[in-house]
C-alpha cells in the first residue's frame, strides 16, 4: 500500500490506531476502567512537546514526548504512540539538544512541532532517538528487541499510559525497527496493541511472534525491494489466519 508522508496520512493513521486494542479496557489494576475510556479523555487543545536529552533521563534513549493538554488534569490513562524515526535522524548519544532535535524532521513529531497534530483521540506520543551504529545493540533494531522493550517499559513506569493501547510505528529505518520488534517479541510480552511499519523491509522470519497483533504495513510501489519484502511478510503473516482483537 502507498502511504504518503503528508500530514493527512499520519493523522488518519493516528485516528485508526486509537480504535484498536489488544486487550480489554482497564486491564491495568492501578487504573479504573472509567479512566481508560477514550471518550472520557479531555479534548487536546494543544499540549507540551518536551525534550529529554540522553543524560537527563534513565531511559535507554533520548526522546521527545508529547503530552496532551489535559494530561495534567484528571488522572486519565492515555494511549501511547511510539514513533521510530528514519536513518537521517539518528543521533550520536550526546546530550546536545540540537542533535535530539533531528527527530522533529519527519512524521508525527514534525506534525507536533508545526502544530498540525490533531488525531481523533488525545494520546501521548514519544519519539526516541536511535544512537550508535546501525545494527549495534544501542538501537531498536539490529536483533535487539529487548532494548526497545525496556524503553516501552520506561514509558509505562513514568507516564500515565493506557497499557491496552500502546501503538508502534516508524518510517524507513524506524519501520525496520518495527519489523524487528514484532518478529522477535510475542503478543503476550510485546506491550503492543497494533503496529504500523512504513516504507520498510518486511521481516523474513518471526511471523508467528505477533500473529494476534493487528499489523498494517505501508510502502510505495516504486520502493521496489521494500515493497516486495513487505508483500511477502503480509502474505506469510496472513497465512497464519490470525485472530485480530479490536
Amino acid at each position: 500500500m502507498l502511504f504518503t508522508r503528508k500530514p493527512l496520512g499520519w493523522l488518519v493513521l493516528a485516528g485508526l490506531l486509537s480504535t484498536l486494542s489488544s486487550c480489554g479496557e482497564g486491564d491495568d489494576p492501578g487504573i479504573a476502567e472509567s479512566d481508560t475510556d477514550l471518550n472520557a479523555l479531555p479534548d487536546d487543545t494543544g499540549g507540551k512537546h518536551i525534550a529529554h536529552v540522553l543524560g537527563s533521563t534513565d531511559a535507554d534513549f533520548g526522546y521527545y514526548v508529547y503530552l496532551p493538554s489535559g494530561y495534567d488534569g484528571k488522572p486519565h490513562a492515555y494511549p501511547l504512540l511510539i514513533f521510530l524515526h528514519g536513518k537521517d535522524e539518528r543521533g550520536d548519544g550526546t546530550n546536545t539538544p540540537s542533535v535530539l532535535n533531528k527527530v522533529l524532521n519527519n512524521g508525527v513529531p514534525k506534525l507536533i512541532k508545526n502544530k498540525q497534530w490533531d488525531p481523533a483521540y488525545p494520546m501521548i506520543v514519544v519519539s526516541p532517538q536511535f544512537h550508535g551504529t546501525e545494527g549495534s545493540p544501542n538501537n531498536w533494531g539490529g536483533g535487539d528487541a529487548a532494548h526497545l522493550k525496556r524503553f516501552i517499559k520506561y514509558m509505562i513506569d513514568h507516564y500515565r499510559v493506557n497499557t491496552s493501547r500502546i501503538y508502534l510505528t516508524g518510517m524507513s529505518h524506524g519501520g525496520n525497527g518495527v519489523y524487528d520488534y514484532i518478529s522477535q517479541e510475542s503478543d503476550a510480552s510485546s506491550y503492543i496493541a497494533a503496529a504500523v511499519p512504513v516504507a520498510a523491509y518486511g521481516a523474513n522470519k518471526g511471523f508467528d511472534k505477533s500473529k494476534h497483533t493487528p499489523i498494517w504495513a505501508f510502502v510505495g510501489a516504486k520502493d521496489v525491494t521494500n515493497c516486495n519484502t513487505t508483500k511477502t511478510f503480509v502474505a506469510k503473516f496472513n497465512q497464519q489466519v490470525p485472530s485480530p482483537v479490536f
